[in-house]
């Protein structure tokens, strides 16, 4: 990717490159995950998914083009499946107030 790019001619600052398969990278996210679990910021309960069952993939609602994966053109199928949310409606008045100033 990055000689597809220098072959653009395109000038970018490559000092400032991260990869996200980095351990440095990824052991921040996870940390900060962690740290939301310990505040209760982040809950785990099934929710509907659009599922692919050919590609096996869950897809967005963008993905979904009449009914079909917009990759494979499988019909979607609604399954439950364990997810993480984050728990933010707590501080959505909050959030609403800072947006106003």
């Amino acid at each position: 990717m990055r000689r597809q790019l220098k072959s653009m001619g395109l000038s970018l600052d490559w000092s400032r490159e991260f990869a996200t398969c980095d351990v440095e990278y990824y052991h921040k996210q996870q940390q900060l995950f962690v740290d939301f679990l310990d505040k209760g910021l982040v809950y785990r309960k099934n929710a509907k998914v659009n599922w692919d069952p050919e590609d096996m993939t869950v897809l967005a609602n963008e993905q979904v083009i009449d009914g079909r994966g917009w990759r494979s053109g499988a019909l979607v199928e609604q399954r439950d499946l364990t997810q993480w949310f984050f728990n933010i409606t707590d501080y959505s008045q909050d959030l609403l107030t800072l947006l106003k100033r």
